[in-house]
């Protein structure tokens, strides 16, 4: 659902993208510090710190937005580059819900989260083989980061993994049935 507003926040970061690309800072330099922050935050919420592990999966989403919004806005645009920015939010995400199995000991529900959160991403990645475009669904990145953060600053860290692991795979199935009409004309 947020990705539909990607055209509007790269207009948005237009002015920080100018002052990152005339520092010669590349999208892929975003890109590995959204990596990093995001495995900080895996490691500080394992730790029982889940106010600074919010804290840096903002930071990392944030780097992951605008590594996108700099290859854009400075035409730097490549097919490696996107597959490494989608390589890497796989292992923040693995990252991040394996430090919340960790935090809360609810293995289950973080295993059932995670394997959503990644079956999105595939069925998206898949799809988009056969048809043009597999963004539909409810429960994107974004999405999901943003109800672990309200998860882990509010406390309702289990309740949020169990509406992730509902949600995702709603979207994963969804993602497949819309994928089928798709393909069949309907």
């Amino acid at each position: 659902m947020l990705s539909k507003v990607k055209k509007y926040t790269t207009k948005t970061l237009n002015p920080l993208t100018k002052v990152l690309c005339s520092l010669g800072i590349k999208p892929n330099h975003l890109t590995f510090a959204g990596l990093l922050f995001g495995l900080l935050s895996a490691l500080l919420i394992a730790l029982s710190k889940p106010i600074y592990g919010s804290l840096l999966i903002l930071i990392s989403g944030f780097m992951d937005m605008l590594d996108g919004a700099l290859a854009r806005n400075c035409g730097e645009v490549s097919a490696f580059g996107g597959f490494l920015d989608s390589v890497f939010d796989r292992y923040v995400d693995i990252a991040i819900f394996t430090a919340l199995g960790v935090y809360t000991g609810r293995w289950l529900i973080s295993i059932l989260a995670m394997s959503g959160a990644l079956l999105v991403s595939y069925t998206r990645a898949r799809a988009e083989h056969i048809i043009d475009r597999c963004d539909v669904g409810i429960c994107e990145r974004s999405e999901r980061l943003l109800l672990v953060v309200l998860g882990l600053l509010s406390g309702y860290v289990y309740q949020v993994l169990i509406l992730i692991a509902v949600l995702s795979h709603i979207t994963a199935i969804h993602r497949v049935v819309y994928t089928y009409l798709i393909s069949r004309g309907v």
